[in-house]
């Protein structure tokens, strides 16, 4: 039976996290008030993934806490207590159920006119052509855009009763032409060119307005008008690009790990991830994020900031290979709270990882403001006698000189750290930074490869080239090089590493970036929290590969991370180590100098199994008895004592400590048939 009481110890290295998702329901599943919620009240609000989320969660409180988050992400003054987005939707949604459904035989939610109503609001001004001998009932809504959500200065947007007759619906130039506002009982239009002649005599201006949605456009009738599809389709899709809905999967997938006040503040973040093989085999994988704002606490006559971390790496199978948990605390003057207002601030950090296929995700919590971030990605972290692949490429803005004898710290490729920022935007006068590692070569091939980097512009065309031997590279082959942008104009940007052997290409790497027109880009201030030492680096590899089940390689690790510092969570460490490796002696070699009287629970516990591995029951007995009289109940630290009990004879006490464990787990099938076999003999 396996020990949980073992296992806490490795809970608290950073070795369990579980992220649980729901199985979606169908929306018709839903309780009723939550079904009319996504299907009708927010259905034009709401995007793919935000519904996607929804119909996960499992319960209603759940359901309560998203509700909440998503009319918060749309709150466009959060200072105020009242949401207002959320009160004028509610407005435009029971308006349009009040009028704009009236004869129709439906909602009017469900009407054109009802959901362009809540989409856009009442419009600046209406005209209707309701009365004209020949022409089928017209409504010309007329709305003031904004550019900025790619809508002209003004638009008109049309309905009109198909054949005159049932409600009204949306019109399209293209899809319906002018000739289908002629009456035809009136007259038979033979194309759009004759209805537009036929409607101009009967109503010039709404002939005029059915040839394109944006006043003044000079369109031919018959001429598909893209404009006004492109306006269309704008409209329709604008409460969905209005929302960044990247809060919905992060709230969902850390739910659990996040309290209710953190549930609805999601804040928006920049992330840069990076990872380059060390000397060690290991990888060391840089992270930096850039919160779109920055609360603070006052503090005397500072101001503090805090954020704290959570990282889990977890393999194909979902099984937890690495966690952390940090804090970054920060302390700033005025004067740099004042530069901070002008610039962002990069948080970064360094964490070794070894070689691996892997799901990293990361949850970072403001304490003080209650809000929340997060980022996932992939991690393919190949083993030095990989096939020949470029790694990722880092871009930077500048390098600079880094203390080695400090020990690690983040985007460190030899004696330099490499200035990173999320966005990736620089200008004319800059000189673009990039890294970029490459593994899996050696022999005759590295002998005939070389590295060749380019700048494409945005037709993919070449504007700068420059190739390199692989024998120059230094750092565990990474390729650090700077590109001078002054020939370069404003615009979006790409380089791409290709690694050529005989003029054949065998892998390459790719990486967007922006020039930016602008005179000046501010710099992130940078905060470093790692600073990791060898014995650190081995201490936590030696974790990672004990939890890949590779406990030879784990051993070795954690016996070096033991060796260089003898203190109690390297000892725990190697001591699990060893127990997989059944070495139980020397497990009682390493751990027994710590057995003292405030001996923590895995200490104890591990005396005990190692014990009864080398059936000194009566011994094992002892530490098991004191587990359970110093830290509580554990069902398999009962179990086990019963064990020992039943090894040295005393059947009866066995069967009283084994009976008191089925009461508080009444599920062990196996055991419950064991002590009934014991009963009957």
């Amino acid at each position: 039976m396996p020990d949980k009481s073992a296992n806490k110890f490795t809970i608290l290295a950073g070795l369990a996290l579980i992220f649980i998702y729901g199985l979606p329901l169908a929306a018709s599943d839903l309780p009723e008030r939550y079904r009319k919620w996504l299907e009708e009240e927010v259905v034009y609000l709401i995007t793919p993934k935000e519904k996607e989320v929804f119909l996960k969660l499992q319960t209603d409180r759940e359901r309560e806490i998203f509700i909440e988050a998503f009319w918060k992400q749309r709150d466009q003054m959060p200072e105020t207590p009242k949401n207002e987005f959320r009160e004028e939707h509610y407005q435009r949604f029971n308006y349009a159920n009040e009028y704009l459904g009236r004869g129709t035989g439906k909602p009017g939610w469900k009407t054109d006119q009802g959901r362009i109503y809540i989409i856009l609001g009442p419009p600046n001004n209406i005209e209707k052509y309701e009365d004209i001998d020949g022409v089928y009932p017209t409504q010309v809504w007329f709305y003031y855009g904004d550019p900025q959500l790619n809508l002209p200065p003004a638009f008109n947007i049309i309905f009109f009763k198909k054949e005159g007759t049932g409600e009204y619906i949306l019109y399209s130039p293209s899809d319906y032409g002018p000739q289908a506002l002629v009456a035809d009982y009136m007259y038979n239009a033979r194309d759009a060119r004759d209805a537009y002649q036929r409607l101009y005599q009967l109503s010039p201006n709404l002939a005029e307005q059915s040839l394109s949605l944006v006043p003044g456009e000079r369109m031919a009738p018959g001429i598909i008008n893209l404009a006004s599809n492109k306006l269309l389709a704008t409209i329709l899709s604008l409460p969905q690009r209005k929302i960044e809905d990247a809060y919905a999967q992060a709230w969902f997938k850390f739910k659990d790990l996040i309290e209710v006040d953190y549930s609805t503040n999601y804040i928006r973040a920049d992330f840069e991830i990076w990872a380059r093989r060390d000397s060690q085999g290991n990888y060391l994988v840089s992270y930096s994020f850039e919160p779109a704002k920055l609360s603070v606490e006052p503090g005397g006559s500072n101001y503090l900031v805090r954020f704290e971390i959570n990282g889990r790496v977890a393999d194909d199978q979902g099984k937890t290979i690495y966690q952390f948990e940090k804090t970054l605390p920060l302390t700033l003057s005025r004067e740099e709270l004042t530069e901070v207002g002008k610039r962002t601030i990069s948080f970064q950090d360094v964490f070794p990882l070894i070689p691996g296929n892997y799901n990293f995700d990361l949850l970072i919590k403001n304490p003080l403001s209650k809000e929340f971030s997060s980022y996932s990605c992939k991690l393919t972290l190949p083993p030095e006698d990989s096939q020949p692949q470029l790694g990722k490429i880092l871009l930077a803005y500048n390098l600079r000189p880094s203390d080695q004898a400090k020990g690690l710290t983040p985007f460190m490729v030899g004696a330099e750290q490499v200035l990173v920022q999320a966005k990736k935007s620089y200008l004319p006068s800059d000189q673009l930074v990039f890294c970029c590692q490459l593994s899996g070569l050696s022999g005759d091939l590295r002998r005939k490869a070389s590295l060749h980097y380019e700048l494409l512009n945005q037709e993919d065309k070449q504007v700068f080239a420059r190739e390199e031997k692989i024998d120059a590279l230094q750092n565990n082959d990474v390729l650090t090089a700077k590109i001078p942008l002054n020939s370069c104009r404003p615009g979006y940007y790409a380089i791409r590493v290709q690694l050529l052997v005989d003029g054949q290409v065998l892998t390459a790497s790719r990486a967007d970036f922006e020039i930016s027109p602008l005179s000046a880009l501010p710099r992130p201030i940078i905060v470093s929290k790692a600073l990791i030492g060898p014995e650190e680096e081995l201490f936590q590899t030696g974790l990672q590969w004990l939890n890949a089940n590779q406990v030879e390689e784990a051993c070795d690790r954690l016996g070096r991370a033991y060796t260089a510092r003898p203190e109690l969570g390297q000892a725990l460490a190697y001591g699990e180590a060893l127990f997989r490796k059944n070495d139980f002696q020397r497990i009682l070699e390493i751990i027994k100098p710590f057995d003292r009287p405030e001996a923590p629970a895995e200490v104890v516990s591990l005396l005990g199994r190692s014990y009864q591995s080398i059936n000194q029951y009566a011994q094992a007995a002892v530490y098991y008895e004191q587990y359970l009289n110093r830290f509580g109940l554990s069902v398999d630290i009962m179990n086990y004592l019963g064990t020992c009990y039943f090894q040295l004879g005393d059947k009866d006490r066995a069967l009283a400590i084994w009976e008191k464990s089925l009461t508080l787990d009444a599920s062990q099938d196996r055991l419950k048939e064991l002590v009934k076999s014991l009963k009957e003999d």
